[in-house]
């Protein structure tokens, strides 16, 4: 048996302010701190040894949490129909970045009797050094309640959020920031009235970094898109019908090793429908 211990004692001093320019636009800003801590998973002590294909997947149970401070700034300018626009930026500075990384193992701990396990392909999440990340985000959301009539229940949601960032690992290499997109976009046309709820939505992210291997190259994700639909009927104030349906459009996902020319993995998982009735009591 294997057992590590840990104890932490954090603290999250944050400011936040708030001005109303004028009844229906609102300027905040904030300075903030937090902590993301690693999930089960990535702490556990153990680890899955293949002696056929020469891999070992682990726990890391000495990761320390994801520090970080920063700030926000955001312009809100409210519209009829509890709609909004808003733009907003934000910028972290991260202590501690997690990341998933491959390596080679070069010790002797994963060994057992007759079996020499330096030199497998070692999977685990690791703590880089420190790191930034920020961004701006557009947005806007309405109903269109000044339509006439039944048209008055169509609305829509649409966002688009620009992110960069990178990170320092132990080793002295610098990485894109796992697990961020560049340009990530969403936008759904939905439609509320009469007891009728649909949403159609679209979201689209380009290329993001998923592991890092050892050598500087990564894992990357290829950008996807995704089309959605989401229906529901209320029959009646406890009964109601639903349909849910997720990517129509049957995307490829794909995973590759540094340069789309070298795919590791391509998948393709059809759409997936869902339908059923729900009462509440």
């Amino acid at each position: 048996p294997l057992s590590v211990d840990s104890d932490d004692l954090d603290l999250f001093p944050s400011l936040n302010a708030r001005w109303d320019l004028n009844e229906d636009t609102v300027l905040r800003a904030a300075l903030v701190t937090g902590i993301a801590r690693p999930g089960y998973g990535a702490v556990r002590t153990g680890a899955s040894v293949s002696d056929v294909s020469r891999t070992i997947a682990g726990g890391n149970p000495t990761l320390e949490p994801e520090k970080t401070w920063g700030g926000d700034v955001s312009l809100e300018r409210y519209l009829p129909g509890a709609g909004v626009v808003s733009a907003g930026a934000f910028v972290r500075l991260v202590d501690n970045v997690l990341y998933d990384a491959v390596s080679t193992v070069t010790s002797d701990i994963y060994d057992a009797p007759g079996i020499d396990r330096t030199g497998y392909i070692y999977t685990s999440t690791q703590n880089g050094d420190s790191g930034h990340l920020y961004g701006l985000e557009l947005s806007w959301q309405q109903q269109f309640v000044f339509l006439p009539g039944l048209w008055s229940g169509f609305g829509v949601q649409a966002n688009v959020a620009l992110l960069d960032g990178e990170f320092d690992t132990r080793v002295g290499q610098t990485a894109d920031f796992p697990g961020t997109s560049k340009t990530v976009t969403n936008l759904s046309v939905y439609y509320e009235k009469y007891g009728l709820s649909a949403r159609l939505s679209h979201q689209w992210r380009d290329d993001w970094l998923d592991s890092l291997g050892g050598l500087g190259s990564g894992e990357y994700r290829a950008g996807y898109e995704s089309l959605d639909l989401s229906l529901r009927y209320a029959l009646t104030d406890s009964l109601t019908l639903f349909v849910d349906g997720n990517n129509l459009t049957d995307e490829t996902y794909v995973a590759f090793e540094g340069d789309p020319s070298r795919p590791s993995e391509v998948e393709q998982i059809g759409a997936r429908w869902m339908a059923g009735v729900r009462f509440n009591f």
